[in-house]
């Protein structure tokens, strides 16, 4: 799932695979909590996935920088601009919503549900983070853009070079929301 939606970003797609599978292990032996995997119940097959990523305080200046320079998962680069923080950090007030993603064909069914269940591994988070106020990520997808306008996320930093962005949402604001009136559309 992960490969196929990073692939278009990177030519050699032999590698981006096995990349994308060392950094996750990486970044689960550093702060697992923060990853979470939909699956199909009959096959266990994963149909969704986010990662939400603590960041470091000293890493937060790129969140106001080039958004393609935030990407690591979909490059070559060897050094990753973010350094994740270690759990009780009082300092780590971001995080980097690194990838969320549901395939198409499970989008209609799973969105909602998903994000419900981010809202709760945040708030799961904020006993780890305790001063966690913001929240970053970066849209590289229409479909994803307009989840963001959806969920109050603003653009910020804007990519001279390419039509990413990045978004943000007040960590707050964002647990506030009542999703499952948004699944439920609006009333008359």
């Amino acid at each position: 799932l992960l490969a196929r939606n990073y692939n278009w970003m990177n030519q050699n797609s032999e590698t981006a695979p096995h990349r994308i599978t060392l950094k996750l292990r990486q970044w689960a032996k550093q702060y697992g909590p923060g990853m979470r995997v939909l699956r199909q119940l009959n096959t266990l097959n994963p149909v969704g996935f986010y990662l939400l990523y603590p960041t470091d305080s000293d890493s937060d200046v790129n969140f106001f920088s080039a958004p393609s320079k935030g990407l690591h998962l979909s490059t070559l680069t060897e050094v990753d601009p973010f350094q994740m923080a270690t759990p009780g950090d009082p300092n780590c007030v971001s995080v980097y919503v690194r990838s969320w993603m549901i395939d198409p064909l499970y989008w209609d069914q799973y969105q909602i549900p998903f994000l419900i269940d981010t809202q709760e591994t945040l708030r799961h988070m904020q006993q780890d983070f305790p001063n966690l106020c913001d929240l970053h990520t970066v849209v590289i997808h229409p479909l994803y853009e307009k989840m963001g306008a959806m969920l109050g996320f603003q653009k910020t930093s804007l990519d001279a070079t390419s039509s990413m962005y990045w978004m943000y949402r007040p960590l707050d604001r964002f647990l506030a929301l009542d999703l499952p009136a948004l699944e439920s559309g609006p009333t008359k």
